[in-house]
């Protein structure tokens, strides 16, 4: 099991919650992130440093 963070983001990309857990991999991480979203903003998946990914919005800059 790896650890990870997911961040939850509102519309203005600042961090609205965020959530600890233990998966087995990327993957499982990233099907959490879809449940969390729902009707959230996005929310991003991280382990130590890495970006595994971003569900919902797009980067803005």
């Amino acid at each position: 099991m790896n650890q990870y963070r997911l961040y939850v983001l509102n519309p203005e990309e600042h961090i609205a919650a965020t959530r600890e857990a233990q998966f087995p991999d990327d993957i499982s991480a990233l099907k959490e992130a879809c449940e969390i979203r729902a009707d959230q903003f996005a929310v991003e998946v991280w382990t130590g440093e890495r970006l595994v990914g971003r569900i919902g919005a797009e980067f803005s800059l």
